[in-house]
This record gives C-alpha cells, structure tokens and sequence, in this order.
C-alpha cells in the first residue's frame, strides 16, 4: 500500500471513529487537519512512546535542586546565595553546606566532566534526591540548565534597551506557565502538548479516549486543535451516584432502573436544540469511557495494578503510580485502548517560597525535593515492571527558577532555571545547555542572580516532540513558531 493511501485511510478511520463518538461538534478540527493528514508523509508507527509532563508549580528554587560541587564554583554560588544557610548563625543564608553533599549525592557532568550535586535534604530528610541521582548515574536521567522562556537568544545589553525582545510578563506565574504550556511567545489557545498530540494520535486504536491524559485537572499544555485533556484523579475515576454507569458497574438499590431512564434521556434524538443533543453524546461518551478505563484498572486478575510500592502521604507519587497505571492498560495489544501515543500531565506545588525556603518542616524546599525524587524513583521502577522504560520520557517543568540572593527568608521570582528529563531514550548522564556563572550581576544575570536563559523553552519541547514522531520541519515550526531563532532545534537528549 502507498504510505499517501496509508495515510488516508487512518485519517478517515480516525475521522469516522471521532464522528461517532462526539458528533457533528468533533467534524470542525478534524478538517482543519484534513489536508495535512492526507498530504503528509509518516511513517506507521510501530511502538508505544508516551511523554510525561510533571509540573512543580510556584517557580522551583532549583539552583538549590542541582548545585556545582568543585571547591571554587560552590564558593561562588555560596557568596551569591548569601552564605551557607545556618538556623542560628545565618538564618538569611540560602547556601547548602558543601560538607552536606556527600557521595550519594554527587554527580558528574559525562560530557565536560563538571562536578555538580543535588539537594541534600535536611535532618528531617535526609534520602534528599539520592533517587534521582541514582537514576542519572544510569545514565537515564539528564539535567538541562539554564532554560526558560525566549523569544529568541538575547544578551543583557539587548533586554535593557530593547523590551520587546523579552518573553511578555517576564516575572508573572501564570503568564510564564502559559509560555511553558504554548512554547511560544505570542497568543494562542493551544499547548505544544495538545498540538504534537493533533500530529501523532492517528495511529491509536482507541479515538474516543484523548492522547492527552490530565491527573491534575484542566490544563493549556494538553489543548490542541482536535485534542483536549481526559481528567481524572490519582485514585481513580468518579462514577455517578446511585446509578448504574453501564451494564457491569453496580448503581445501588434501583441502579438499574434510573441507568434505563438516563439512557432513554441520552437517546432521545427528538430535542431540536443541538446543544443539548451534544451534551447528551458528551454524556454518553463519558460514560462509556468510565467504563471501559474503570473496567481495566479494577479487573479481577489485577492487570490494572502495578505491584511497585509508592511513597505514602506523596500526592505527586499518587498522580505518577495511575499513570503508571493508565500506561500499562493502554499498550496492551489484547486490550480496548491500544494506544501508540500518549501524553500524560501531573502537577505538584508549594514551591513558591519566598518565606521558609530553608525550613526542615513539610513545606520546606529540601523536602519537597525529597517528595519529587522519591515520586520519581517509584515511577521508574514501576515502568521496568511493566517493561516500559524505553517507551516513557518524563520530564520536568517550573514556570521560572529564583532569585540567587536571598530576600530574609526565602527566594523571589527570577528566569532560566534547571529541568530534569527521565527515561530509557534519554541519553542521560550529563548536563545539556550551559550551567552559568553565578555570580551576581554579571554579563548574564542581574543584581539579584536572575539568569538570562542560555536554552528556550522551545528547544526542549522541539527535542521531545521529535522523539514523539513530529519531525517535519513545518509541523515543528507551527508547533514553535520562535524555534527557527535559535541555533538548533534538537538539544540532542533523545536517542
């Protein structure tokens, strides 16, 4: 078969199946797609890939999560954290004790042999992020520094005399979770996420059920043109009150009655209002849907469990254990969701910390850290259970890292910061991007540590939609329309 008619046939599959399942609402964004779907050139998928998007909301202190090591960078960064942070002596410091980063948490940088650590913890947790740097030292795990929103590469002679050339409302958190959710600079309704979803999901079996998968609600990263997030939560999914959900969920005392009654109501094609018809298709689509996913995370044989043990009390561990599970039921190929493309967002918050950011307590930065490492940890090891460690990337976003110098007793917003990507294709083991110079008001930062960004936005997501299936030079430039301003749009941390 010619991979055009290929082409058209999935196109038309998908099409029909979507129709089906949502109606004369779902034909608008399925044309818009039309012509690219049926003109473009793609190669049959044959694997499962899924990202994994974890959010660390509030602008993660992560000069504090990975910190240079070697005697004369760790000075400077102390002097600009304003010494070593010390309860009864320095109260204001922010600066981690470099006799605190033992062997355990130690790594090195393969490509320029740097010596960096991350956090420690504290006394009161004092496993820190040792989980994460045992996974970097298998060389499955990468850091990229200084990254953050761009318009394009800019100097800081540039951002004082030229405002348009920085990314609008620089310092704003909800301004900057939308630039990491769009990577773009300029307006839109739809996520980098949702838009390599539009791309990739014509080889997934299952139309009805979204690529986009949220474990933390409503979210602009997963909205594409024809693809909007399925919510649902770490323990589950809701099904109605005292009634039957479908013919295999039980509905109490009359469950069954009131199911036939609600589906006389969804039948009824009589209303003339098309709002009403379509809510009832939505309806209906929900319910089928809860079906079909209850039905196999609860199966009896307990093929919609995973036996790995997660961290207690982690409602990041939480979120990541049902993806973990929402995974292993759809690449199942015996299974109803067979899906070859999957793109999953969880959200963990707290982090910003302008006051305590030092504290041993349960809202501290060390614990926090230690809460995303060990969610981390038992993720990984819940993907080498179900076999898919080479099939799932994770990755980290923050919608700004902060201040170098302290403001008392915490951090305040600042720009380019540190993220983590996770996973069997990850070519691990080192730093990607540029760890800067921290010192105070140099050539990239200003009077308070905030750094200009070396690596965009852009960039990161352009590597990972290219391990995703998206590598034609137009769809990326749509996705990323700013990507063509800088040197490369792949950082090179996918295999």
């Amino acid at each position: 078969m010619k991979q055009s008619e290929h082409n058209r046939r999935q196109f038309l599959k998908a099409l029909g199946t979507t129709l089906c399942a949502g109606g004369a609402s779902a034909l608008l964004p399925q044309l818009k797609l039309m012509g690219s779907a049926v003109a473009a050139t793609r190669a049959p998928v044959q694997d499962y890939r899924a990202l994994v998007c974890v959010y660390l909301a509030g602008g993660n202190d992560s000069w504090n999560m990975l910190l240079p090591y070697d005697t004369a960078r760790h000075g400077v960064y102390a002097t600009a954290r304003g010494g070593i942070y010390n309860a009864t002596t320095n109260a204001a410091g922010l600066g981690i004790d470099r006799a605190l980063l033992t062997s355990q948490f130690q790594i090195t940088d393969a490509a320029g042999s740097g010596q960096y650590a991350v956090n420690p913890g504290n006394a009161n947790y004092p496993t820190g992020m040792s989980d994460v740097a045992n996974i970097y030292r298998e060389n499955k795990l990468a850091f990229i520094a200084n990254c953050g929103t761009l318009v394009r590469p800019i100097t800081k002679t540039e951002y004082n005399a030229t405002p348009s050339l920085r990314p609008p409302q620089l310092y704003s958190h909800n301004d900057q979770e939308n630039l990491w959710h769009l990577a773009r600079t300029s307006f839109a309704n739809e996520g980098w996420g949702g838009l390599v979803a539009d791309r990739v999901r014509l080889d997934n079996i299952n139309q009805a059920l979204s690529p986009c998968i949220s474990l933390a609600g409503s979210n602009r990263f997963e909205v594409g043109l024809d693809t909007f997030p399925y919510q649902m939560s770490s323990s589950g999914l809701t099904g109605l009150s005292n009634i039957y959900n479908s013919s295999s969920s039980t509905g109490g005392q009359f469950g069954s009655q009131r199911a036939g009654a609600l589906d006389l109501l969804l039948a009824d094609t009589a209303n003339p209002s098309l709002l009403t018809r379509e809510y009832a298709r939505t309806f209906k689509r929900g319910r089928d849907l809860y079906d079909l996913i209850n039905s196999a995370l609860t199966a009896a044989d307990g093929s919609g469990n995973v036996t790995t043990v997660f961290p207690s009390g982690n409602s990041l561990a939480d979120q990541l254990k049902m993806v973990a599970r929402m995974i292993k039921i759809s690449r199942e190929d015996s299974g109803q969701i067979r899906h070859k493309r999957q793109i999953f967002y969880v959200r963990f918050g707290g982090f910003d910390l302008h006051d305590n950011l030092m504290s041993t307590a349960t809202n501290g930065h060390g614990a926090l850290l230690n809460r995303v490492s060990q969610a981390l940890g038992a993720f990984w090891a819940a993907l080498g259970e179900i076999g898919a460690r080479n099939e799932v990337t994770t990755f980290t976003m923050s919608e700004f890292a902060r201040t170098l110098s302290s403001n008392g007793n915490g951090s305040d917003h600042a720009w380019g910061g540190v993220q983590m990507v996770m996973g069997g294709a990850v070519n691990g083991g080192r730093l990607y991007g540029s760890f800067p110079d921290q010192a105070l008001n140099n050539a990239i930062s200003f009077s308070r540590g905030q750094t200009i960004p070396s690596t965009s936005v852009d960039q990161v997501a352009a590597t990972l939609a290219r391990w995703m299936g998206v590598t034609n030079t137009n769809d990326l430039n749509a996705i990323f329309p700013n990507l063509p301003n800088f040197a490369s749009g792949n950082l090179g941390f996918m295999a």
